[in-house]
């Protein structure tokens, strides 16, 4: 009976695997912060704020803002807005900026920094939070300062995050001790519902993830002299059953929702550097498509690879009965463009499973649009 559940795991694994999908995030050039004022000299300091923002929103990268040239650039801010507008919720007000999408693009260029594009994998956070010998699961609907930061990192980092809805359906997929021990099965069977590309476990604990010297420590202080809080995150994706599980290092502070905004503004970065392109590099791919049957469908595969953010020209190198193959110049790495098509899903690649050097060589692909 065993064995019989742990193959139906493999085969709903698989089908997640080909049905996880990309979300579009919206308003990647776009950035707002709060204000106290609508005076000229607290719209020019939330202006760079903003910019800031955008500047790592779009590469990817948190340290995108230590590049010289993005520095200078940032002198410059007024250039770059081709909007702005006030929104007040309460007593609070806030400054929302939209910026120039190529004058931003450019300067990355210029700047030698990634662009990640608007298409970004989706992720599905199950956070876990243990106060004492008490271990919660953290709904999407909670009223949390931690879902709160959560929520503020995806729109900050256009990261694109949905929790568990922690309602009767989860709950009866899932335990307590099946997050807190990070097994892998019962994790992804809950999270197929929410189609992710990748799942993040978050563990946040004022407990047992810290040492016995930590927590003697906060018991002789009367002020805070040792950590409060301990974090931990593992991550799996979901684009094959054999995926192997990542782990953290663990992290310490006196804040859970800091300790948060540090492990997934690590968890943004480790993405960007797989689906982000590197504009200043450039490289002859070949690919080969194996189901042309017409020119309208020559034409549809052609316009699908010129605007693919990842290729900067497309040109036909053979044609031979039903297979097109095209030469693309891409920007980035290969394996960039691969990632970037599992995003799409327009083109399958083919693997000949008697056959292993159809693995090596110039791939094939079949368009299969949706």
């Amino acid at each position: 009976m065993r064995n019989w559940y742990i193959y139906l795991l493999s085969l709903l694994g698989l089908f997640a695997a080909n049905n996880a999908f990309a979300v579009e995030v919206v308003d990647l050039y776009t950035a707002s912060v709060n204000v106290p004022s609508q005076r000229a000299e607290h719209r020019e300091s939330a202006a760079k704020e903003a910019l800031d923002l955008v500047f790592v929103k779009v590469s990817g990268q948190q340290n995108a803002l230590q590049n010289s040239y993005l520095k200078d650039e940032r002198r410059k801010y007024s250039a770059y807005i081709d909007n702005f507008r006030y929104e007040r919720k309460q007593q609070q007000i806030k400054l929302v900026i939209t910026f120039n999408e190529n004058k931003i693009n450019n300067s990355l260029v210029e700047a030698g920094l990634p662009i990640w594009g608007s298409l970004r994998p989706q992720l599905v956070l199950w956070l876990i939070e243990e106060q004492g010998l008490q271990r919660i699961i953290v709904g999407a609907n909670e009223q949390s300062a931690m879902v709160d930061e959560i929520k503020q990192v995806n729109k900050n980092r256009g990261l694109p995050i949905v929790m568990p809805l922690m309602d009767l359906e989860d709950n009866q997929q899932i335990q307590t001790a099946d997050v807190w021990g990070r097994f892998t099965s019962p994790i992804r069977y809950a999270s197929m519902r929410y189609s992710p590309e990748a799942i993040v476990t978050v563990r946040v604990s004022d407990n047992s993830l810290l040492s016995a010297e930590q927590l003697t420590a906060q018991e002789q202080c009367f002020d805070v002299c040792a950590p409060q809080f301990a974090l931990d995150w593992s991550f799996v994706s979901m684009t094959s059953y054999e995926s192997i599980q990542e782990f953290s290092e663990t992290y310490y502070g006196d804040s859970k929702e800091g300790l948060i905004n540090k492990a997934l503004g690590d968890i943004a970065d480790m993405l960007a550097q797989q689906y982000a392109l590197q504009a200043n590099v450039n490289r002859e791919y070949l690919v080969d498509i194996g189901n042309v049957d017409s020119m309208a469908k020559y034409a549809q595969i052609s316009k699908f690879l010129a605007e693919l953010s990842s290729v900067q020209a497309v040109k036909l190198v053979n044609a031979k009965g039903q297979n097109r193959r095209f030469s693309l110049s891409l920007l980035g790495t290969e394996q960039a463009f691969l990632d970037s098509l599992k995003l799409h899903k327009a083109l399958r690649r083919f693997y000949d499973p008697l056959d292993p050097a159809s693995k090596q060589g110039v791939p094939l692909f079949y368009w299969e649009p949706k």
